[in-house]
């Protein structure tokens, strides 16, 4: 059960305990429609494709500016309703 909703999941694809991807897969298997942002250092086309296909919402390749990551934040976020909407 969560105890606390969010405007914006950001999620690394390489986690120290396992991959992003398959949370991503779990979270929009439970039907969690929270914009999620995905970042990685895999330049690989597939691995954008891939992590898109299963509902990410954007994706961004490190390293990266800062300010590009808050606009990307920040256009997700513009783009739901509130989290208490939900």
């Amino acid at each position: 059960m969560d105890v606390q909703s969010y405007d914006l999941v950001i999620l690394d694809i390489n986690l120290p305990d396992g991959d992003g991807t398959e949370q991503l897969r779990d979270m929009r298997g439970q039907g969690l429609a929270t914009p999620v942002m995905m970042l990685t250092a895999e330049y690989q086309v597939t691995d954008r494709v891939n992590a898109l296909d299963l509902g990410a919402d954007d994706y961004l390749v490190k390293p990266f500016d800062l300010r590009e990551l808050e606009a990307r934040a920040r256009a997700l976020i513009s783009r739901q309703p509130p989290a208490d909407a939900r």
